[in-house]
């Protein structure tokens, strides 16, 4: 399954807000990086040691409930039960990687970037694995990145931080699951604005690398207080940051008990899989095993063909993927700018599944799809059109 000899066999709206407009950044050299994000801790890049990842005390995270079976725009129960505990700790799964882990997985994001080279020649892409002790295993992941509608999650746990369950709720539910922009407004509106979600991400979620900038839906003035009219790609995260955010959130470091467990099951709530080609949001968990994308929990965030000229397009999603077994770890990718939309939305999910497969040591799954990686003009007919 993973093309590589005696290697481990298992490895919406422009959000970017161009001024007074709703809507649907350079080349970089190619990194590969395996780092500690946890307090203190000093950056590794993945060629020096051959090392499992490093041990924590971590205590075990709580598991989410399982999604509601109809997603639906109502709300859910007021009442929400704060998650159990998963059947394995973090530090057993951590304990069960194996030490070429670093390296084949690195093989792994080197694969998968030579098959988005092939498929979508002029695209650009980036993914983060960050495992429960907040070891970061990347491929361009702290690259700055558009963040489109993928940081909806940090502007509902801002929100709840503010106002609590019951007042975020109305606002948060349509944001999360329907990826609706009006609703996502308000929750900048519950935090406290532009200003004041940018120091909740900062200083609680302790996100270096993510920033908004403005979310003018229904309010031309929900901007930050140093916005700048010029500078329309200002909303900004790097798939590190959201893969962070996830771990932080997934662990009840954020939020109180009931707030953590009102976003989580948001979370569930969102689409799993996808059920036509032209679907968006269920990119991230579409090709891994139903018991697996059913206890996982994700937001996507994109910019489609006849929102924004090409260089703007793009899918990213991130979120928790919880194995059977109760371990679990933190996944964002993005692929964007790439001439064919249908085989960006392709790619992102075969990446997922791969990483997914490798991390779990599912030597069984097959991740490929047929017609992969052969773009079919009537699924986005405009996606390669000229700018």
């Amino acid at each position: 399954m993973f093309a590589r000899a005696g290697s481990l066999v298992a490895v919406s709206a422009l959000f970017g807000v161009i001024v007074g407009t709703a809507g649907c950044a350079g080349e970089s050299e190619v990194v590969l990086e395996v780092t500690s994000i946890g307090a203190g801790a000093a950056s590794n890049p993945a060629s020096t040691a051959a090392s499992a990842p490093p041990s924590s005390t971590l205590a075990p995270p709580a598991l989410a409930p399982a999604p509601s079976p109809i997603i639906e725009a109502a709300a859910p129960e007021p009442t929400i039960e704060p998650t159990p505990t998963p059947d394995r700790s973090a530090q057993e799964f951590l304990n069960s990687l194996a030490e070429e882990f670093h390296f084949v997985l690195a093989e792994e994001f080197e694969h998968l970037a030579e098959v988005s080279a092939t498929w979508n020649p002029d695209g650009q892409i980036s993914m983060a694995v960050v495992l429960p002790d907040e070891t970061l295993h990347g491929y361009q992941a702290t690259e700055s990145r558009i963040s489109a509608s993928a940081v909806k999650p940090l502007w509902a746990a801002a929100a709840l931080d503010a106002v609590g369950v019951e007042a975020a709720r109305p606002s948060a539910y349509p944001a999360l699951i329907l990826s609706d922009n009006l609703a996502g407004g308000r929750l900048i509106d519950l935090a406290g604005g532009v200003d004041a979600v940018n120091t909740w991400t900062r200083n609680t979620a302790r996100l270096s690398d993510t920033r908004l900038e403005a979310w003018r839906f229904q309010d031309p003035n929900r901007v930050a207080g140093n916005f700048q009219p010029d500078n329309p790609l200002g909303n900004r995260t790097t798939m590190a940051d959201l893969a962070l955010f996830f771990v932080r959130l997934y662990k009840g470091e954020l939020l109180e008990p009931d707030e953590t467990a009102a976003l989580q099951q948001w979370l569930l709530d969102t689409s799993h899989s996808l059920a036509s080609p032209r679907d968006l949001d269920g990119v991230l968990l579409d090709r891994l095993p139903p018991r697996v994308a059913a206890l996982s929990l994700h937001k996507a965030g994109w910019l489609r063909p006849n929102c924004c000229p090409a260089e703007y397009r793009q899918m990213t999603d991130a979120g928790v993927v919880v194995l059977a077994d109760g371990s679990w770890f933190a996944l964002a990718i993005m692929s964007a700018r790439g001439e064919f939309y249908d085989l960006t939305n392709q790619w992102v999910a075969l990446a997922a599944c791969r990483i997914y497969a490798f991390v779990a040591g599912d030597r069984d799954l097959v991740c490929e799809r047929e017609g992969d990686g052969a773009h079919d003009p009537e699924v986005w007919p405009e996606a390669a059109t000229s700018p």
